[in-house]
């Protein structure tokens, strides 16, 4: 398997295949434990549906829970992401007419800020008020976008999902593994299933022997997985992608620079995210048509409500 694309593609390539070792090294290394999943917030029960999409000609207001610093370099802003340094730090867009007074806030040398709900205007460049900022109360709440599904789309194989050679089923080969996929210019992704039957106690979590290993490529199904099984002895589900990684990496770094991006990233399904302040559906319609429907999926911050 050969290293293709150009050499800024081999290079996030690269990249990507050190942070998975990594990932995966620190989760099967020995008898690692991962601690339990802890709850989130509840979700109230009565959530705003709408879109973050900005349809055309919209010139109403926006909302948003959002943390509020203002510190010596800069007055009041949305924070885009919090440092959480001593004193902690933020960057965003300024609002324009922003009050402290009767909302709490916590201050530290000349550092201050505090978590609301805030309405008002955008401009493109700044959020004004339309009305007073009120505490992050709950009383505002999204409902989240659906995360990928990391189910194996493969058909549970005769006897169940286990390993075929159980010398192989090892964090060793697994890290072998994704050295060698990553660098196939057919790759598309990779993840892990830990489908956990509930009669096995034996097993210790995040063991390689119960675990699914799933990579995506881009052809030549049959192919790919007789390579893979020269390395990696445990459950394996090969399935087709439409976008080699290259691409969507690729894909990703052009929209990161994007004016108003926030975050972008690329999930399992082979989605390339991008979170904005401000997501307009006619910019949606410019990537779908540019990159293929559905490849480029953008989320906003501010939400339309009127």
């Amino acid at each position: 398997m050969g290293v293709a694309g150009t050499a800024r593609e081999r290079y996030f390539l690269a990249a990507m295949k050190r942070a998975l070792i990594l990932m995966f090294a620190v989760l099967l290394a020995g008898c690692a434990k991962l601690p339990a999943p802890q709850p989130g917030p509840p979700v109230p029960a009565e959530v705003n549906e709408r879109s973050s999409l900005i349809p055309d000609g919209y010139q109403g207001r926006f909302r948003l829970r959002a943390t509020v610093l203002a510190d010596a370099s800069h007055g009041p802003q949305l924070c885009s992401g919090l440092l959480f340094s001593n004193p902690m730090q933020c960057h965003g867009p300024d609002i324009t007419n922003w009050k402290w007074e009767g909302l709490e806030s916590a201050e530290q040398q000349g550092t201050r800020h505090g978590s609301y709900i805030v309405t008002g205007t955008w401009d493109g460049k700044a959020f004004t008020l339309t009305e007073p900022a009120k505490p992050n109360d709950g009383s505002w709440a999204t409902r989240p976008p659906e995360g990928p599904d990391f189910k194996s789309p493969c058909a549970e194989p005769p006897g169940g999902w286990k390993p075929v050679d159980q010398a192989k089923a090892t964090s060793d080969a697994m890290n072998a593994t994704i050295a060698l996929v990553s660098e196939d210019p057919d790759f598309s992704g990779l993840w892990i299933d830990e489908t956990i039957p509930p009669s096995d106690t034996a097993t210790p979590a995040n063991d390689p022997r119960r675990l699914i290993l799933n990579v995506r490529v881009v052809k030549d199904l049959e192919r790919h997985e007789a390579e893979i099984r020269t390395v990696w002895g445990g459950a394996l589900c090969v399935s087709l992608g439409q976008h080699t990684r290259a691409d969507l990496l690729r894909i990703q770094q052009e929209l990161s620079a994007d004016p108003g991006v926030v975050e972008a990233g690329i999930d399992v399904a082979g989605k390339v995210g991008i979170e904005m302040w401000a997501a307009y559906a006619s910019r949606q319609r410019e990537l779908d048509a540019k990159y293929g429907p559905g490849v480029v999926v953008l989320r906003g911050r501010l939400y339309p409500i009127d």
